[in-house]
């Protein structure tokens, strides 16, 4: 285990591939990196050396920021042999992969972030010619792994399967959960709350989820749950569910309609970032009934939004939402429903329970888990230049 409280570094030369950076608006390793730069930058002497290739745009600009890109042919080749030839060229102090995956031969020490290990636990996902892809990550994650000086995750869970499948010992992981943007706050203003709404076709009140489609994110079975509420509830709001469109959403959409629910669900398509605090704020609730997340990061955003949120018991969701949100078993098909028809009929449980979510949000700045890991980064680097 690292020590409590590092000593204060002389500047370092930080390199991370930031290839995820710009779609923090649909990945969570999108807003890690963007809150972990942004923060460095702002708070450190430190100079960052972003890796992109040919497809990388980075908005992010400062005098101890340097942009590298290299293009990117075969994946496999850039992470070991481009990633390390830069590296070395630069003469980093540390390198940060913000994955499983990264250049396991670089001369600096590595720290490595491992959000889950969703293609170990779900391979069916992958059709059949992705299927040898997942067994070179498989083996790839191993490698990095137990290459790197450092393993950084999100969850207690997630620490528990890098565990179990990777073979990581346990002094070696440190938990830093998932930190929520402070722009991330109720939204009040009727007028914005509207715009926001008109923009998206959503007509209040309505019970929210954003997330994508997988089956691993059980949004059937919300489906499911919001056809068995009761008729006065079901007729009052709308089920509205945001994401970008993917290969599962055909099904869902299939789905609602054969529950006779059709009319009464709103698949709004892709967020802008901006909007995200007003859809949250504006709905009377947010249902996340995922089976696996290394963190579940939509439930805190909710919360820290001012809005009372349903979500599953299973992996890490107990820990993000603990006694602030209402926990139910995904695979009980009326406990989900009664738990969304109790807390809409119920003003009273509602607001003790947005009261709550807002409190429990407020452990999971930016700021405070931001400083946390460079403290781990910068100890990292010293071991390694001793």
């Amino acid at each position: 285990m690292l020590e409590e409280h590092p000593e204060k570094d002389a500047q370092m030369k930080i390199g991370v591939d930031i290839r995820e950076l710009e779609a923090r608006t649909t990945t969570g390793i999108g807003r890690y990196l963007h809150n972990l730069i942004t923060y460095g930058i702002g708070n450190s002497g430190h100079t960052f050396y972003l890796y992109g290739n040919q497809h990388t745009v980075t908005t992010l600009q400062a005098e101890n920021i340097r942009v590298r890109l290299a293009n990117e042919g075969v994946t496999l080749w850039w992470d070991q042999v481009t990633l390390a030839s830069l590296a070395r060229a630069d003469g980093l102090d540390l390198f940060l992969s913000p994955y499983f995956k990264g250049p396991g031969r670089v001369e600096c020490p590595l720290v490595t972030t491992i959000h889950d290990l969703l293609f170990m636990l779900f391979p069916d996902y992958s059709s059949w010619h992705r299927r040898p892809r997942n067994a070179v990550l498989k083996l790839m994650a191993r490698w990095v792994s137990e290459r790197a000086s450092l393993v950084l995750t999100v969850s207690e869970h997630a620490k528990g399967d890098i565990q179990t499948l990777l073979g990581v010992d346990a002094a070696k992981i440190e938990v830093l959960p998932n930190s929520v943007d402070e722009t991330y706050i109720p939204v009040t203003d009727g007028r914005t709350l509207k715009e926001v709404q008109e923009r998206y076709g959503i007509e209040p009140p309505y019970v929210y989820y954003l997330g994508n489609f997988k089956p691993h994110k059980n949004v059937q079975s919300l489906l499911r749950a919001f056809a068995s509420l009761p008729p006065e509830v079901r007729t009052r709001y709308e089920l509205v569910l945001g994401t970008k469109p993917d290969p599962w959403l055909g099904e869902c959409r299939r789905l609602a309609q054969a529950l006779g629910i059709a009319s009464r669900t709103r698949f709004i398509g892709q967020i802008d970032e901006a909007d995200m605090p007003a859809l949250y704020s504006g709905a009377e609730l947010f249902v996340f009934p995922s089976l696996y997340e290394g963190f579940g990061l939509p439930p805190l955003e909710a919360m820290a939004c001012g809005t009372a949120v349903v979500v599953s018991d299973r992996t890490s969701l107990p820990e993000v939402v603990g006694d602030a949100g209402c926990l139910v078993d995904p695979s009980d098909g009326v406990a989900m429903p009664a738990a969304m028809a109790r807390i809409l009929q119920n003003p009273d449980e509602r607001r003790d329970m947005e009261a709550r979510g807002l409190a429990r949000a407020k452990g999971f700045r930016t700021a405070d888990i931001c400083k946390r890991q460079m403290q781990l980064l910068e100890q990292v680097a010293q071991r390694g230049s001793s």
